[in-house]
Parts: C-alpha cells; sequence; structure tokens
C-alpha cells in the first residue's frame, strides 16, 4: 500500500514539473514570435532609412561637386579681381604720384624715395608686358622728373648748407697737434647730420637707380669751392696776422699756447708732417688738382 502512494505522489510531482516546463516553453515560443516580429520591424525600418540614405545621397553629391566648383569659380574670380587691382594700380601711378613729385622732396625724402619706386615699378611693368602703350612714356618722364628734383635737392643741400671753415678753426686744429698738450679735442662738422644723412640717402639712390653719376661732379664742385675758399681765408689771415699783431689762433688756443712749453721746434714752410694736410684732406683736398703745402707767415 505504501510504494503505490509513493508511486502516485511521484507521478503527481513529474507531471507538476512538465506542466511547468510545459508553459516555461510556451513563453519561451511566445517571445522568440515577438523578438522575430521585432526583428523584421527593424530590419524593415533600417532597409527603409538605409533606401532614404542613398536617395539623399544621390541627392547631395551632385550639389557637393557645384557647390566645389561655384567655390573654385569664386576663388578663381578673386584672384583674377586681385591681378586686376593691381595691373590697374600701374595705370594709377602717375596720377597718384603726380603730387608728391611736383612738390619736389624737400622735407619728406623717404615719402618722396616711395612714390620713385612706384613709378619704377610701373616702368618696369610696361617695359615688360606692355611696350606699346602710351602710359609707358608717362611713367617715364615721371621717373626722369623725379630723378631731375632728386639731383636738384642733392644740389641745394649741399650748396645750403656747405660753408668754408674759418681760419681760427683751422687754426685752432692745428695748435691741437703734439706740439700743444690740449685735453679739449677742436671737432669740424662738415654737415648738419640729418642733412648728411638726406645727402647719402640721395646719392645712394642715384648710384643704383639714376643711371649716371653727374651729382658726383656737383659734389666736387659745391665742396671743392668751399675748399678752395677756405683756404683763401686762411692765406688772408695769415697775411693780415702778419702785418698787424701776430696773433693766429683763437684766444683759447692762445693762452694755451703761452702756457704750454715748447716740446718740438717750429716746422718749416712746406712740410706736411702736422695736422693740417690732413685736416684739409678731411675738408676735400684729395679732389685738388695739387698737393697742399704747410703755410707759416712771413
Amino acid at each position: 500500500m505504501i510504494p503505490t502512494q509513493d508511486a502516485s505522489a511521484r507521478k503527481r510531482e513529474i507531471d507538476e514539473k512538465l506542466k511547468q516546463e510545459q508553459d516555461t516553453l510556451s513563453f519561451i515560443r511566445e517571445n522568440l514570435e515577438k523578438s522575430d516580429q521585432l526583428t523584421k520591424g527593424m530590419v524593415s525600418i533600417l532597409s527603409s532609412f538605409e533606401s532614404r540614405l542613398m536617395q539623399l545621397e544621390n541627392s547631395i553629391i551632385p550639389v557637393h561637386k557645384q557647390t566645389e566648383n561655384l567655390q573654385r569659380l569664386q576663388d578663381n574670380v578673386d584672384k583674377t579681381l586681385s591681378c586686376m587691382d593691381h595691373v590697374i594700380s600701374y595705370y594709377h601711378v602717375a596720377k597718384d604720384t603726380d603730387k608728391i613729385i611736383k612738390e619736389g622732396p624737400s622735407g619728406r625724402l623717404d615719402e618722396y624715395l616711395a612714390c620713385i619706386a612706384k613709378i619704377q615699378k610701373a616702368v618696369e611693368y610696361f617695359q615688360d608686358n606692355n611696350p606699346d602703350s602710351p602710359e609707358l612714356n608717362t611713367v617715364k618722364v615721371r621717373f626722369e622728373k623725379g630723378k631731375e628734383l632728386l639731383e636738384a635737392e642733392f644740389h641745394s643741400l649741399l650748396t645750403r648748407y656747405s660753408k668754408p671753415v674759418p681760419p681760427i678753426l683751422i687754426l685752432d686744429m692745428i695748435g691741437a697737434d703734439d706740439e700743444l698738450d690740449t685735453q679739449e679735442e677742436v671737432t669740424l662738422d662738415h654737415l648738419p647730420e640729418t642733412v648728411l644723412q638726406d645727402i647719402i640717402c640721395i646719392s645712394s639712390w642715384l648710384v643704383e637707380y639714376g643711371r649716371n653719376q653727374d651729382f658726383m661732379n656737383v659734389y666736387f664742385q659745391i665742396r671743392s669751392s668751399q675748399l678752395d675758399r677756405s683756404v683763401k681765408s686762411l692765406k688772408e689771415h695769415f697775411r693780415k696776422s702778419s702785418s698787424s699783431s701776430g696773433v693766429l689762433y683763437s684766444p683759447a688756443v692762445q693762452n694755451k699756447r703761452k702756457d704750454t712749453p715748447t716740446k718740438k721746434p717750429p716746422k718749416r714752410p712746406g712740410q706736411c708732417r702736422g695736422r693740417l694736410p690732413r685736416i684739409l684732406l678731411a675738408l676735400g683736398a684729395d679732389h685738388l688738382p695739387f698737393t697742399p703745402v704747410c703755410m707759416a707767415p712771413d
């Protein structure tokens, strides 16, 4: 009796587990079916999305290529306009620089040279690209006019600021030679520093772009003329001093000569071993057709 009850209980237990497994299997099957449905729906959505992407790509690619072409055309147009503006500027150089060229370089040398540089570039452009252009003659005339005014400014500066050296100053410099133990150095300023720099700037430009060296003759004539006046003034000073008191130097140097013992015998006329020949050379005596000699009072 007992074994029969155990078998019945065992059977019920097995039936219950089987039913549970069947329920679980049914649940899994239902979920699989739902999953398949969802997968099919997702595949359908993705397929539709892919199709739309392909349509969009087919629509955008031509637009993108057209945009690239348009951008390239825009860049070419900008470069062309820039080149045209650059070329057109050469045709306006003569007009743009007319006022400054006519007013001349006095007082604004840097600005004037900048205008000359623009004119020179315009001349080079027309010579290389359009030698038959009437603008070439215009800028050439303007360039020559600018060069003439530079040469005139060079002449004007030299004429205005070149002065003969006073005899007293020359004698003071001679008195500062080895025979006098002076503490103060006597200096000789030929030209103001700003004027000297302008002359150097103009002469450098004329050497490089002027294609002639006529300005050097101007420099020689003006400076040698002042040297000649300085030498004549010194000779006249010697003549007057020898016929009057005999004082050759300025008071400051004369007092030092009285207080300083003579260390060397006086140099005889004709000897050029002191500072005088060096002073004359500094004044421009190296341009003279003769060799300067020392002068002494009779």
